[in-house]
């Protein structure tokens, strides 16, 4: 063979050799596309539509970070034995991770803490209280529950009968949101009723229907969203018969609450980022995964609001969960 035919040779050598390479370089040399974590989020509601801005910022998160979501909402509002048996299925069925909204701390602090010793365990607006380590995404419910309640005794000079509607008292959230109405309201001049709301949409609502059309209350505080809903629903139904007009304030957000927000039927509700909660609450998950250390989570932000001010651009990224 002569030089010739050698160089030739090898220059084709050498050019298979570098296509091949630059054709397999992510094969080789690149990194590898790893699977995506499997992440199951555990709500305490019965209903999807209550956790629209939450599930966008879990969405958007999962896209970001290379997760797949379980997003799995009650069979019935605050069922704690439900809750325990799908936290259960969720880490057989080999979830990665669980997010989950606690019914309260004391169903759920065993299966928790058993559940923590197979996967990272993150708690998502509410908390089980007597577990050291469990990471928890929220806001401040106390201050959350102060604000609302500095919206409805307004400047204090009038003594109102205030109705504080309460429910799930067993849930962490709930119950530092009672207390932050109470830090405000508890030693002033109002006077203060407590109705009892059960679950359920169609059981809190004739129970709300009865106490409005009993009550002297001319002011009413409820302390979660389902609840909200129920009494407004039915305040709207009473103003069509002609009954006296209670302002409502209330904590949460649903399509059906910024509705009536925005009829006027409720005067203001607090509400907290809710895409950031679920933005967070994914991302410290997969932190977990990852076994980074962290023990100083974010405090998730929050905003009374009102039909004056619901459409300013910081508050409609609140309220609607597509205006981002």
């Amino acid at each position: 063979m002569t030089r010739k035919k050698i160089f030739v040779f090898f220059l084709i050598l050498f050019a298979f050799i570098g296509s091949f390479t630059l054709l397999n370089r992510d094969r080789y040399f690149g990194k590898k596309i790893s699977s995506p974590y499997e992440i199951s989020v555990i709500c305490r509601s019965g209903s999807a539509e209550s956790s629209t801005s939450v599930r966008q910022g879990i969405d958007q998160a999962a896209k970001d970070l290379n997760a797949e979501i379980s997003f799995i909402t009650l069979s019935r509002e605050n069922n704690a034995e439900e809750q325990v048996s799908l936290l259960k299925r969720e880490i057989r069925n080999g979830a990665n991770a669980i997010v989950i909204s606690p019914v309260n701390s004391e169903d759920l602090k065993q299966p928790v803490e058993e559940a923590m010793k197979s996967v990272p365990v993150v708690a998502m607006q509410s908390t089980v209280e007597s577990i050291k380590g469990l990471p928890l995404i929220s806001c401040d419910n106390e201050k959350l529950g102060s604000a609302l309640a500095q919206a409805a005794a307004g400047n204090g000079r009038v003594p109102r009968r205030i109705a504080i509607l309460r429910n799930s008292m067993d849930c962490s959230s709930i119950r530092q949101r009672y207390s932050g109405v109470m830090k405000i309201l508890g030693s002033g001049k109002n006077k203060i009723e407590y109705w009892d709301i059960p679950n359920g949409s169609q059981e809190a609502y004739d129970t709300a229907k009865g106490m409005l059309q009993s009550s002297m209350a001319d002011t009413i505080i409820a302390l979660d969203a389902s609840t909200l809903e129920a009494a407004a629903k039915a305040e709207q139904d009473l103003l069509k018969t002609g009954s006296a007009e209670v302002q409502i304030f209330g904590m949460g957000r649903t399509n059906t609450i910024v509705s009536l927000l925005d009829g006027q039927i409720i005067d203001s509700i607090g509400v907290e980022n809710e895409y950031n909660l679920g933005y967070l609450s994914i991302q410290t998950a997969v932190d977990k995964i990852n076994k980074k250390q962290n023990t100083d989570y974010p405090s998730i932000n929050f905003a009374v609001v009102n039909r004056k001010n619901m459409y300013s651009p910081e508050n409609q990224r609140l309220l609607f969960p597509f205006s981002r």
